[in-house]
């Protein structure tokens, strides 16, 4: 089953599918979305667990917690993705929050159990973070689509991909290729969230993130990818018109450097990411980059006219399909072997973290998302409970540590 498949199947809902679960259906399966409310629950400065402790290292513990959190999401196999959703609201300028999720299985009835069971691990949040699982699927339609992105209103935030013609002719490589992975590092979000905050139409910003197990065969072309950029890196077999070796490919050098290191960081289970800002109105100069500098120093592609449709319906329907043009960050069309394409979409759990930050706010800062207390979404039925404490999942994986 593909995510196309999942784009071209019709949202609705099936008799006896429980409320809050949008669910599709075509010859090749079926598929169940889901939602849970996110909103701080706490000021960082006033939460127990960092009270008299420095603002940069309550921000670190806070990531702490969600890189915890988002290892214990990181289940490769089961047929899910999950997104951290935030929408801003105009009249209000506060920002609403959510976690969606997409299941795929045999059937829609198969779909909807997973889908519930998938709901139920992303409400159990670090506990600077409250969460409300959605019980209308009016509200998790509305999530997954809440506006009308206009033509200057996509942006895909990506991994840096850098590539160049190759001089050599020994491999049969025509583009040589080299992905940087994220900075990762506990930075403020909130000056990007208030600029969301204070955008004048609707908007969104998400990171979606589907859990990843290399397999043998992609290990190894891993490390084939690696051995073809050291034999590039260093002088060739000697042609006979110059009776000399052919020279080392120039970008050769730091294709392998990058292959290496994702050799060893993707070796075990990761993430594969799509990040995506859309608007109603066209984006304001600045605000992709800002947000791409937040997130660990991605960049910035706005999607040509040919694929705004596909970069939107990957939006729509939490998708991750492929986009050429965009995602090839200059490169010829169709350069990407699906090694390339594969490492220039993966995350470990670090740059996931860094990528994806849950809501929080601190006590003496600007107010920034909507609170039963403050300006309740209309659409978000009765409000949201309290925090939780430790659930069926363990220890509160939110929990701080604290050295001294």
């Amino acid at each position: 089953m593909s995510a196309a498949d999942a784009a071209d199947a019709p949202f609705g809902t099936t008799a006896g599918v429980p409320n809050g679960v949008l669910t599709a259906a075509s010859t090749r399966g079926g598929w169940a979305w889901v939602a849970v409310r996110l909103a701080p629950a706490a000021l960082l400065d006033e939460h127990r667990g960092y009270a008299d402790v420095p603002e940069a290292r309550r921000l670190a513990e806070a990531v702490h917690g969600e890189s915890a959190w988002l290892q214990s999401l990181l289940t490769p196999g089961a047929g899910l993705r999950f997104e951290l959703r935030v929408r801003n609201d105009p009249p209000s300028g506060l920002l609403h929050a959510a976690l969606l999720g997409q299941v795929r299985a045999a059937d829609e009835h198969a779909a909807v159990r997973a889908a519930l069971a998938l709901r139920d691990r992303l409400a159990y949040t670090p506990r600077h973070v409250r969460a409300e699982a959605v019980t209308d699927t009016a509200e998790v339609r509305h999530w997954l689509a809440p506006l009308t992105p206009h033509p200057q209103g996509l942006a895909e935030l990506r991994k840096p991909l850098a590539h160049a013609p190759c001089t050599r002719n020994d491999t049969g490589r025509a583009v040589s290729f080299a992905v940087s992975p994220l900075a990762a590092g506990a930075r403020s979000w909130e000056p990007v969230w208030a600029e969301l905050g204070r955008l004048a139409f609707p908007a969104l910003f998400g990171v979606c993130l589907e859990p990843y197990a290399p397999g043998e065969d992609v290990r190894a072309a891993f490390g084939a990818l690696a051995q073809e950029y050291a034999h590039l890196s260093v002088p060739g077999p000697v042609r006979p018109t110059w009776n000399a070796p052919a020279p080392p490919d120039a970008f050769a050098g730091r294709a392998v450097v990058a292959a290496r290191d994702a050799m060893v960081r993707y070796a075990g289970p990761a993430f594969r990411a799509r990040a995506s800002l859309a608007g109603a109105g066209p984006l304001p100069p600045g605000l992709a980059e800002q947000i791409a500098a937040a997130a660990g120093g991605a960049v910035v592609r706005r999607p040509p006219v040919e694929e705004a449709g596909p970069a939107w319906a990957n939006i729509a329907g939490l998708n991750r399909n492929w986009l050429d043009a965009t995602y090839g960050q200059g490169a010829p069309a169709r350069s990407l072997n699906p090694v390339e394409r594969l490492l220039a979409d993966l995350l470990d759990v670090s740059e996931a973290a860094t990528a994806l930050r849950l809501p929080y706010e601190a006590a003496g800062h600007q107010p920034l998302f909507a609170t039963p207390e403050r300006v309740p979404d209309p659409r978000a039925g009765h409000g949201m409970a309290a925090g939780r404490r430790a659930g069926p999942y363990g220890e509160d994986p939110g929990a701080p540590r604290f050295d001294v």
